[in-house]
């Protein structure tokens, strides 16, 4: 009789591995497919310049800018690299006050070349546009320029 028991564990055993190792598999399936949309879905377009209506001498100053557009969405644009440029990573808001933290895309290694590029993100459900108050975070890492 104890012999019997043996064998019924031995006999599950594999097959409830199995499901675990199932289980978990799934699981980070979907961690890693939801963290991909995220970062894909939060900017819509990128293009190389700065957006219309800003001269390009006072975007020569090389200073981050942004600008909201007539169908609501923020165009932020920085200078740096063209092969590593500077991109949104996340969109924070605080009442009216929106925080767009923006990281090197690209690396480790980045030509020296100076030029402007442009991401453009939804503005948060909620913000008031007419009290929009928008700040730039640039954080370097070990690649940026």
């Amino acid at each position: 009789m104890g012999s019997d028991a043996g064998r019924g564990a031995r006999r599950w055993l594999p097959l409830r591995l199995a499901v675990i190792a199932a289980v978990v598999l799934v699981g980070l399936l979907v961690a890693f497919l939801v963290r991909q949309s995220s970062d894909e879905d939060l900017v819509l377009t990128t293009y190389d310049g700065v957006p219309a209506g800003v001269e390009e001498d006072v975007a020569a100053g090389g200073e981050p800018g942004w600008v909201l557009g007539e169908d609501g969405r923020l165009a932020v644009y920085a200078a740096g690299s063209s092969s590593c440029p500077w991109r949104p990573t996340s969109v924070t808001v605080d009442g009216d006050r929106v925080t767009v933290r923006l990281e090197v895309d690209g690396g480790p290694v980045c030509t020296m070349d100076f030029v402007y590029s442009t991401s453009v993100v939804e503005l948060p459900d909620g913000v008031d546009p007419d009290a929009l108050e928008v700040d730039l975070e640039l954080v370097r890492g070990q690649s940026a320029p």
